[in-house]
């Protein structure tokens, strides 16, 4: 008996040690993850002066801020160009990658250059008349815009996607339902 209680105090301590190093690896990678964001002075240099009339009752940016967010809106500005830069370079290395093609038609449209990322992703819709991935981002990116004819090619395409991948059916007709919806809208 004494045997017994001492192996069932050993998967306790077992047990409750799990626990505790679940939660430490847990935390810690909490931890880590969030010192891998923008500390919170660049935070406040992205801030317009708007947002900070609002959050501080003025149009002033604190001087702690002021002196160094021209710098980092232009360090920021440079480091997109670059990595859109390399990444174009990435694609023209090895124009057989899908996967960076079509990460380099988000970037495009994230940067707000929709005619180069509709233009990529018509290109590889072609290229590539079975890839559901393809079909999907370039439905996405069509249905904003307000051209009825882009708006039912967005909705033929996500058709498209749902036979050839029957999983993406829920989310294609929630996209669905919201280009019928802007559709409608603009008939008025």
């Amino acid at each position: 008996m004494v045997f017994e209680m001492k192996i069932i105090k050993q998967q306790i301590w077992l047990i409750v040690g799990a626990a505790a190093l679940l939660t430490a690896t847990f935390t810690l990678g909490y931890v880590v993850g969030n010192r891998s964001q923008m500390p919170l002075v660049e935070t406040a240099n992205a801030l317009t002066s708007t947002d900070m009339q609002h959050a501080f009752g003025s149009a002033k940016t604190p001087e702690p801020f002021a002196e160094h967010a021209p710098q980092k809106q232009e360090s920021a500005s440079m480091s997109l160009s670059g990595l859109v830069a390399g990444l174009e370079k990435k694609v023209a290395a090895n124009p057989g990658n899908i996967d960076q093609q079509l990460l380099l038609a988000q970037t495009y449209n994230e940067l707000d250059n929709r005619a180069k990322s509709l233009g990529l992703l018509r290109s590889l819709n072609k290229q590539a008349p079975k890839h559901v991935q393809v079909k999907i981002t370039l439905a996405t990116v069509l249905m904003t815009g307000t051209d009825k004819q882009e708006l039912k090619d967005a909705l033929a395409l996500f058709d498209n996607a749902i036979k050839l991948k029957p999983d993406v059916a829920s989310m294609a007709r929630i996209y669905q339902g919201e280009i019928r919806v802007k559709l409608d809208n603009l008939s008025k």
